[in-house]
């Protein structure tokens, strides 16, 4: 059985107020064409489908097209991450369900969360886990944050373990097994772009908590990944486009994961339609050459200045129009290189006594002895 394994598209995300909903909709419609040239059996949504809980019309638009492209192709299953509305998107599921999108937007109950789909290659056992919100827990009267917060990740981790239980049942019974969720795993390398919020213990699971799925597909972390400690082929695939530049130099993708005999192998098929993220420092001399590097890039520019740079943004974005964000920086300090007069390093003793004798008073051999003394205590 193959999987395609997407996740984190945070439609309608701006950074730093520049609208990517056009690079995300080129984005998609080139996971589209992965899906056809791979034609997996199913394809995995895990969350973060749009960027804020207020549903906007066009990055909605957008959200359902691409799912139905989707489901053209296979079978999808998606969840809700910690930005979707699970609500809203809860109100959508019927609809969903009639064009083959089977949607988990809430932390279900184990029999519940684990669907059984048909697919080309044989039946399929996913168990959909959503992002859990802490506020699906009720809290007794008393607690403090501490303990709010250990009961939260507890909650959690039983919750998993439970349909973890189901979802070996139902793999016992033949075909194969996933488990889909929108979750922070304790380890995973984290970028910028997550909410900080939601990368705390309060929300974390260890990888060896994971069931033994035959594949485990994880969104919510946006660099693809394995994940670290699980028992089982357990990956964070990502997100298609970069949305911070702390991820520039990340490679972005889906995941292709293929079940065979009860061994799972994962590779990793480039997006390349996201726009470069790239940062730039250094002084205003130069600047528009450095840029012209990086054809099509959006840039952080860092102008290094020793004062004042007056209307400074406007001046870069004369010469950068794709510079989104402009900072003044102080200049990096200049290299100082030690002088070289071939002498060793430790040699302070002989430093010592050639001071000495320039003042016209040779070192005598206690001063030496009392110098080497102090030196060694020094350490």
């Amino acid at each position: 059985m193959k999987l395609l394994h997407t996740a984190d598209w945070h439609l309608g995300k701006r950074l730093y107020g520049a609208d990517r909903l056009a690079e995300a909709q080129t984005a998609l419609a080139e996971i589209a064409e992965i899906a056809v040239d791979e034609a997996p059996d199913a394809i995995i949504v895990a969350g973060d489908l749009l960027d804020r809980r207020p549903v906007d019309e066009e990055p909605l638009g957008l959200c359902l097209d691409a799912l139905a492209a989707l489901a053209a192709v296979a079978p999808v299953l998606a969840i809700t991450g910690n930005h979707d509305d699970e609500a809203f998107w809860g109100h959508l599921g019927p609809w969903m369900a009639n064009r083959g999108i089977t949607l988990g937007h809430e932390v279900a109950s184990a029999h519940a969360a684990v669907h059984t789909i048909t697919t080309a290659a044989g039946p399929l056992h996913a168990a959909l886990v959503p992002w859990p919100a802490p506020g699906e827990l009720e809290q007794p009267a008393g607690v403090d944050s501490g303990g709010a917060r250990r009961r939260f990740s507890e909650w959690v981790t039983e919750q998993v373990t439970d349909i973890g239980h189901e979802l070996a049942r139902r793999r016992a019974e033949g075909g194969a097994s996933v488990l889909v969720g929108h979750l922070m795993i304790a380890g995973a390398r984290t970028g910028g772009g997550e909410r900080e919020l939601s990368l705390g213990p309060a929300s974390a699971l260890a990888g060896e908590d994971l069931p033994a799925a035959d594949y485990t597909a994880l969104g919510h972390i946006h660099l693809a990944q394995p994940v670290p400690g699980a028992v089982a082929e357990a990956y964070y695939s990502g997100s298609p486009i970069a949305l911070d530049f702390s991820e520039s130099a990340d490679a972005k993708g889906v995941l292709i994961a293929e079940i065979s005999d009860g061994e799972t192998k994962v590779r990793q098929v480039a997006v390349r339609s996201g726009r470069p993220l790239i940062r730039l420092r250094g002084s205003l001399d130069g600047l528009q050459a450095r840029a012209a590097e990086h054809p099509g890039a959006l840039f952080a520019c860092e102008i290094e200045s020793d004062g004042p740079e007056p209307d400074l943004a406007r001046r870069v974005r004369d010469l950068v129009p794709d510079a989104i964000r402009v900072e003044p920086a102080e200049p990096e300090p200049a290299a100082v290189e030690a002088a070289d007069d071939g002498r060793a390093d430790n040699d302070l003793g002989e430093l010592y006594a050639e001071w000495y004798a320039r003042e016209g008073r040779p070192l005598s051999d206690a001063q030496r002895d009392a110098f080497t003394l102090a030196r060694e205590a020094a350490g």
